[in-house]
């Protein structure tokens, strides 16, 4: 064993670490939080941090990321370098960012309880909102990055690692996730005491994630959760009394999530043909002719979340979020190709947020730079020195658009319904908040509406959420639960062939 120091920003811990443990590892083990957007694959080379003393020497997977001279100022990633005796990590310092929108954020230092917290457990992002249980108000909202990226950005790599004995961790780093959401909402400890109820929701993964409910029957067909059933527990959060209610699943993939879209969205009174899709990384389509009503969740990818691109990041400072021709913002940075780019914050642009990998496409689809079925001219754009487009995010996007387009024409196509016979379309979710609607459709991802049918609401899982902290709507949740229908998509003999026609452009 040897002494480790690991340091993030003034504070300091050491531990004793194995001769070959990772260094990803270690910094898990000491309660500091890293992201692994590739769960430790070495493809991505986002987990990097600063490493001295007796460490393995550099494999080809830090040679492809990491120049010599970054290696000689002790830049290592953190997924591959393993200490081999003592040695001081150093993490990178910066506040976790997040994409989520809150429409209201009002004071709460007056606000009187009791209280009740609805919480959204995605994949990428976990939002809590503050609830009075006497009128149903939703008073602020908080989200910070989901904890269990750690192990991974998409749903697989965290199932594999619980089936591989870290089940426990991952419910563990659900449940601080969660606690960290809530502790940003800035109630005092008065206040928190008056937390009476919080309702849980997230797709079937997160949901047996959290609860450390065994994974291995969504992994395999016909990729069913083992239990769909709500619950009631108390010892999910701050380790208090508090009552937590976690709703029932539908099936699949598909969660207590898109259960609470279809409440917020009015799904259940709906008389016209109405669709919505919540984009993430798992997006969920939701399809009702007024009186069936559809759901299917499909792998969607975590391009929307600035994820398995190359110079991917979320929508924090430095992000590219839209790139337009001609246009003049103070936030906004000229590119060599003259284009402007919105940047979050202003300033030299640090990464690609998943609305501006879209609005990057759509704007070098229409120029020319990438043909209808993909293909780039050259097989990169750069925006800056460091700042790129690549092939591969290319096709990141051309697979999360065909999939989700698919799968809202399979769910049509069931129901006897033509894309324009929707009465509206809803774009909801983390990047569905964000997407800019004319770059949607003409890149595809929506169905060829007239944009005054298209609408976008920010957080209507999160909406929902808070709905069913009222008794009588979390029992009509349940019932609701039983009357969507689950369509499985790998069952249906037209998805294939529909997600690649619409993986063009």
């Amino acid at each position: 064993m040897a002494k480790i120091k690991i340091r993030v920003e003034k504070e300091t811990v050491e531990v004793c670490g194995k001769k070959g443990e990772l260094i990803a590892d270690l910094v898990l083990g000491s309660g500091f939080f890293m992201e692994r957007p590739c769960a430790g694959r070495g493809s991505c080379g986002k987990c990097r941090v600063i490493a001295r003393g007796a460490l393995s020497k550099p494999g080809p997977a830090e040679l492809k990321f990491i120049s010599k001279k970054n290696f000689k100022a002790g830049l290592r990633l953190a997924c591959q370098a393993r200490v081999m005796g003592e040695a001081e990590i150093s993490l990178p310092t910066g506040a976790v960012v997040t994409d989520k929108i809150f429409s209201g954020a009002y004071p709460v230092e007056s606000l009187k309880g009791p209280f009740g917290i609805a919480v959204d457990l995605g994949t990428t992002t976990v939002a809590a909102f503050l609830v009075t249980l006497r009128d149903g108000i939703i008073h602020k909202g908080n989200a910070v990055l989901n904890q269990q990226t750690g192990f991974g950005a998409e749903v697989i790599s965290r199932m594999e690692a619980a089936c591989q004995g870290r089940s426990k961790d991952l419910k563990r780093l659900g449940r601080e996730s969660i606690e960290k959401a809530i502790s940003g909402l800035g109630l005092n400890r008065g206040q928190l005491k008056e937390i009476k109820r919080a309702v849980v929701v997230g797709n079937s993964a997160m949901h047996h994630l959290l609860l450390g409910l065994p994974v291995e029957s969504l992994m395999k067909l016909p990729f069913q959760p083992i239990d769909r059933k709500d619950r009631k527990i108390n010892t999910l959060v701050f380790g208090t009394g508090i009552e937590v209610w976690v709703p029932p699943l539908i099936g699949g993939f598909v969660g207590s999530d898109a259960l609470s879209c279809l409440i917020y969205l009015g799904f259940a009174t709906r008389k016209k043909p109405f669709a919505a899709v919540d984009l993430g990384t798992n997006g969920e389509v939701m399809v009702t002719d007024g009186k069936e009503i559809l759901v299917a969740s499909t792998a969607a990818g975590p391009a929307f979340e600035g994820v398995n691109i190359d110079c991917g990041m979320r929508a924090g400072r430095g992000a590219i979020t839209s790139a337009r021709r001609n246009e003049k913002s103070q936030t906004r940075e000229s590119a060599p190709l003259k284009i402007e780019l919105e940047v979050i914050g202003g300033g030299k642009a640090k990464g690609i947020a998943g609305s501006g990998l879209l609005s990057l496409v759509n704007l070098f689809r229409k120029e020319g730079k990438i043909d209808a079925t993909g293909r780039m001219r050259g097989g990169k754009i750069f925006l800056n020195r460091q700042v790129y487009l690549s092939q591969s995010d290319v096709r990141e996007v051309q697979k999360a658009k065909g999939a989700i387009r698919a799968a809202m024409e399979v769910l049509l196509r069931r129901l006897n319904l033509k894309a324009d016979d929707l009465d509206e379309l809803v774009l909801t979710g983390s990047f569905g908040a964000r997407i800019e609607v004319g770059d949607a459709l003409e890149l595809g991802l929506t169905p060829a509406l007239s944009r005054d049918r298209i609408k976008v609401f920010a957080n209507a899982a999160g909406m929902g959420c808070g709905m069913m902290l009222k008794r009588e709507s979390f029992e009509f949740a349940r019932d609701l639960a039983r009357k969507a229908e689950h369509v499985e998509l790998y069952a249906d003999p037209d998805f294939i062939d529909r997600f690649i026609e619409n993986m063009r452009f």
